[in-house]
């Protein structure tokens, strides 16, 4: 399994590791195996990131990345000749694009935050899912009731003046339960998983990248919010 370095700094943008394997997928798409990595997988609602990862002879272009059960792929951009060459256990250097990486955290942090004010204001409305996609981000709520866009951006505004800060830690699922609310989804009682929190907001199940505090998002702008079928869409932007 490889070691997920990104869970653990958001705002580590290099470090060493080594090559276990260069292979192909299914579709003939040559990708890097490391044993450990600053690159996030395409996942949770996020972007993967991209980046290079370089040898004593070599460099790659890193282009996409995805988690296949345990194992991450880094797709990498090269000529066929030079993905022969890379010996396994070779030592790399591994650079991750920031500027894409602190986008990518910021939005997803937006996501969480607009979906804890939209909670409080109406608690009738549960989020199920958030796409922090940047251009295209929304999160779905599931319910009926019609938040006011005026308040809700207030309150956006207002929690990102205070600065709140960001936490992370794990929990199991029978601590998290008895102390915050029931999960919608199985998770065996005994295994720990990863949660986000805001301010004194409720924490929520995530294994994506953030930001430490909310003066990094700058401003969260709604740009649509409509309701069909039992599902609220907000549509959102990170400036």
């Amino acid at each position: 399994m490889t070691n997920q370095l990104y869970l653990k700094d958001t705002y580590l943008f290099e470090s060493g590791a080594k090559i276990l394997e260069c292979k192909k997928d299914e579709k003939d798409v040559p990708y890097v195996l490391l044993d450990q990595t600053i690159f996030y997988p395409q996942g949770g609602g996020q972007p993967c990131d991209h980046g290079k990862i370089i040898g004593n002879n070599f460099e790659y272009a890193v282009s996409n990345v995805r988690q296949i059960e345990e194992k991450i792929r880094h797709y990498v951009e090269l000529s066929q000749d030079s993905f022969q060459n890379p010996p396994g256990n070779c030592a790399v250097k591994c650079v991750v694009d920031k500027d894409r990486r602190l986008l990518n955290a910021r939005y997803h942090t937006a996501g969480h935050l607009l979906g804890n004010v939209v909670e409080e204001l109406h608690p009738a409305l549960k989020a199920q899912k958030c796409h922090a996609f940047p251009g295209e981000a929304h999160i779905e709520f599931l319910g009926i009731e019609m938040p006011g866009e005026q308040l809700l951006s207030e309150k956006l505004r207002n929690a990102i003046a205070k600065n709140l800060q960001t936490k992370i830690f794990e929990m199991n699922r029978r601590e998290f339960e008895s102390t915050w609310y029931k999960l919608p989804y199985e998770i065996p009682e005994n295994k720990k998983f990863r949660l986000v929190q805001i301010g004194n907001y409720p924490p929520i199940p995530c294994g994506g990248t953030h930001v430490t505090s909310l003066k990094e998002i700058s401003k969260i702008t709604l740009s649509k919010i409509k309701s069909k079928n039992g599902i609220l869409k907000i549509s959102f932007g990170v400036t």
